[in-house]
This record gives C-alpha cells, structure tokens and sequence, in this order.
C-alpha cells in the first residue's frame, strides 16, 4: 500500500508541475520576463550567475522545463567553453536528482504494473549492460533527456552504470549546442554557420546510425 502511494504521489507532482508551466504560459508570465537584463547580470555576476545556472539546471526536471533551450541559452550567456562545463554539472546533477527520486519512490510500485514481456526484457538488458544501455540513449539526441533520466530510475539499472553512462555520454551533445548557443552572439558569421553545420551533424549522425541497424535488422530477418 504505502509503495503504491508513493508511486501516486509522484505521478501527483509531476502532474501539478505540468500544470503549472501551463499557466505561466497561458497567463503570459513567461513572455513578458525580461530575458536580456537577466543576461547580462548572469554575465555581470561572474562564478556566482554560473552557480545559480548550475542550481537552476539541477532542478529543471522537477519542473519539467525542456533541457534544449536551457543548454542553448547557457552557451549564448556564458560563452561555449563555460557554458559547456556549467551544462555538464547542472545536466548531470539534475540527472541524477531524476534517477533518485523515481528509483527511490516510483521502482517498487513501478515492479507491481511491469507485466509486459518486451518490457521485462527490456529491464533484464539494463540491469546486464546498463552502463551501455544508458550511453547510447545519451548520445542519441533522439531520446528525451529526462524520460531517460527517470526511465532509468524505474529499471534495474545500477547508480554507478547510469552515472557514468550520463556523465561521459551527455558531454559531446553539451559541446555542440553550447557552441551554437554561443554563436546566436553573432548571427551571420562564420562561427555561427559552423555551429549550425556541427549541429546539423549531430542530429543526423544518430538518425543514419538508426537507419543502418534497420538495415541489418532486416537482412539478418
């Protein structure tokens, strides 16, 4: 009983968290924030607006912001380089907060519903090969960064596979955006088309890499 309440009671927070972006965006509170004076006391504030950035990034998951335009705009304020090193800790913490809270409070309840094969196979794989499983859903743009994150939660996969697949498999999609995030500065330019190009590999690489295991899948069939 009390694993099944937990269970409801995460569901209840996520729901009221969705809720509650809903509003700020249907009431307009978002539009009218003033985003370019907040820029430049970010960059006004030094080590001090990359630490709020960081605590910020930590808990966007609770409220189930998107990652993206975060990451995007931690390269425009803070440049490639520290916006790339400040995504990697607040990415990695709010990754881990997500993983905690769902395998804490939502795995044993989760375990009571878990009746599909394909599912259970799923969950046997990831507990085997979680650091790989979790690497490769990182690395791939394709996957949503939190359903990852509090997927992984729910499944058998261990912390230490599911950290150190987040950590290093996060780092080359942190780089790429951070670098165009940086390059909106200067709209025109060839840093910007070369960020644009970078980006444009990034997004495809996963999608020919999908198309070639369709591939495979289909001859070995």
């Amino acid at each position: 009983m009390a694993r099944s309440k937990s269970l409801w009671l995460l569901i209840g927070w996520f729901l009221a968290a969705g809720a509650g972006l809903l509003v700020l965006q249907c009431t307009g509170i978002l539009k009218h924030m003033d985003l370019s004076r907040l820029t430049e006391w970010l960059r006004e504030s030094g080590p001090l607006g990359g630490l709020l950035y960081i605590v910020v990034y930590t808990l966007r998951p609770l409220v189930l912001f998107p990652a993206t335009p975060l990451t995007l705009y931690g390269g425009y304020v803070f440049g490639a380089f520290w916006g790339t090193i400040y995504d990697i800790i607040g990415a990695g913490a709010g990754a881990l907060l997500s993983f905690y809270i769902t395998r804490k409070w939502g795995r044993h309840g989760f375990q009571h519903i878990l009746r599909n094969k394909k599912l259970q196979s799923f969950d046997q794989k990831a507990e085997e090969r979680g650091f790989m499983v979790v690497l490769y859903m990182r690395l791939m743009p394709f996957f949503p960064f939190d359903g990852v994150s509090y997927g992984a939660g729910l499944s058998k996969i261990r912390f230490w596979d599911y950290t150190w697949g987040t950590l290093i498999g996060i780092i080359p999609g942190a780089v790429v955006y951070n670098v165009f995030g940086a390059s909106l500065q200067d709209i025109g330019s060839g840093k910007f088309y070369a960020a644009v190009g970078m980006y444009a590999v990034f997004a495809l690489v996963p999608l020919l890499i999908k198309r070639m295991q369709a591939v495979r899948a289909r001859k070995r069939a």
